[in-house]
């Protein structure tokens, strides 16, 4: 017997990540389900049945350089691991041979979720009331990375 089932649309999907992506109230500015499905990012997403309960960017700024942003889990699906899961698929999909992304100083998930993945610390950004962490990493096994430049 076969078994069918009904997906959910791709506009359904850009919506469902525009909408957890704006929910937090951290971006300079919203997005729109028109740039998650027509902007340079590509997103990974992690579903329950066709709800998406996680997702994170990617933007591949050149041929050596992936920016991964975005990084969010719907707030009934934290402590599961998700945030991880998704940091490491992301860089394992990544095309290019280095990684990085920015991360509020006041999301403590975050910021072990990036050290448990391999990603250091490499410069900070001042804002009004917190700093934005920069971390990345360079694929395979070669991650040598420092404080403020990447080494190799």
């Amino acid at each position: 017997m076969s078994k069918f089932v009904l997906t959910a649309s791709y506009t359904s999907l850009a919506a469902q990540i525009a909408t957890l992506v704006n929910a937090g109230g951290q971006l300079r500015r919203n997005i729109s389900v028109a740039s998650v499905l027509y902007g340079p990012t590509q997103y990974l997403i992690e579903l329950d049945h066709e709800r998406v309960i996680g997702t994170m960017g990617l933007h591949k700024h050149n041929q050596k350089v992936t920016e991964l942003k975005y990084l969010c889990v719907h707030p009934a699906y934290r402590r599961q691991g998700l945030g991880r899961k998704l940091l490491e698929k992301g860089i394992a999909v990544a095309s290019t041979e280095f990684v990085y992304g920015a991360v509020r100083s006041d999301n403590a998930t975050n910021i072990r979720n990036n050290f448990r993945v391999g990603m250091k610390l490499i410069g900070k950004k001042r804002r009004t009331g917190y700093y934005i962490l920069i971390f990345a990493r360079r694929k395979g096994s070669d991650n040598r990375i420092h404080q403020g430049r990447i080494e190799g």
